[in-house]
């Protein structure tokens, strides 16, 4: 039984410096409706725990566990929650103070088991806010929207779990977990929660501020990152392989995942084995023919990795 409207959940790994922030745009969110605010601490060896000690809330519940990892946190956070609807919220990102409110307008007279809305980027780097709807051409749409009716177009949405709102028991009875992958683990959880269901609402509303620019360069340490993304892509393919209309969708998921790799291929310019990367994404892409486009991206990525270093 719901005992909340929603349940926000919060993966926490040493994030000191965003915490506070993040937990106070949870905890005051201006909504008439009942919510819960989880915390699952994985662990963190940094002043986060003394931070998240100094706040007292009803609404707040913090758990605690060794660390895990992030997909491991959601998953915990997804069992202990008592909302109708989830709200996964990342420990250096914040909530629309309106989140909850622009939420539970959309659902109004529906039920829906997924709902995507806009949101806004924190670009650290530059110092500004840029909203990002990759969905605007449905935002006049009404009712329900899914991958047959939008001829697998609304894939074209973010991959995160965050700036999202799932119903719970649609979350639990399908096993929509994310797995338990130590990068991008974002990626197979969105395809198999919008392959899953013939339900999804558009919140026309910003609801999420994702902080962009502030994370140090990527370094293997505990986990080979090349092949957790590798693991990604691989686990991502296993579900939309299994969807029943795959042709409809096969060309929106190699543009999607020729992204992902580009993305990838950026981030992890600092790794040794970055070498490896690359020879995979060659590799995967060219059952798509899309090989070339990597090829030209990632030398033109190069390009630019290298003018820097000479300035």
């Amino acid at each position: 039984m719901n005992k909340f409207d929603f349940s926000i959940i919060i993966p926490l790994y040493n994030q000191e410096k965003y915490i506070e922030k993040c937990l106070k745009s949870a905890l005051s969110q201006e909504f008439k409706g009942t919510y819960e605010v989880i915390v699952v601490n994985d662990g963190s060896t940094d002043k986060s725990e003394e931070i998240l000690s100094n706040f007292k809330d009803d609404k707040l519940k913090i758990y605690k566990n060794k660390n895990g990892g992030l997909a491991f946190s959601r998953n915990y956070g997804n069992l202990k929650a008592c909302g109708e609807y989830i709200v996964y919220l990342d420990a250096d990102d914040e909530l629309d103070s309106l989140a909850l409110q622009n939420f539970y307008n959309t659902k109004k007279g529906y039920s829906p088991d997924i709902i995507l809305a806009p949101y806004c980027a924190i670009r650290e780097h530059r110092g500004d806010i840029k909203e990002y709807f990759p969905l605007k051409k449905f935002k006049n749409k009404k009712g329900y929207l899914n991958v047959k009716n939008t001829k697998g177009r609304i894939l074209k949405t973010n991959f995160e779990a965050w700036g999202k709102a799932y119903r719970r028991d649609f979350i639990l009875e399908n096993n929509i977990q994310s797995p338990i992958i130590h990068l991008a683990e974002d990626v197979p959880l969105f395809y198999k929660a919008l392959l899953g269901t013939e339900k999804i609402l558009l919140c026309k509303k910003s609801v999420y501020y994702y902080r962009r620019g502030h994370k140090k360069p990527y370094k293997n340490g505990r986990y080979n990152l090349v092949q957790e993304v590798i693991k990604t892509i691989n686990s991502s393919e296993e579900i939309v392989k299994g969807y029943e209309d795959y042709d409809i969708i096969r060309k929106i998921y190699a543009d999607n995942t020729l992204k992902i790799c580009i993305f990838w291929y950026k981030k992890f310019k600092s790794l040794d084995n970055r070498k490896e990367f690359y020879d995979f994404c060659m590799r995967y892409l060219e059952k798509f023919k899309l090989e070339n486009k990597f090829r030209i991206r990632a030398f033109i990525c190069d390009l630019n990795l290298n003018f820097k270093k000479c300035q």
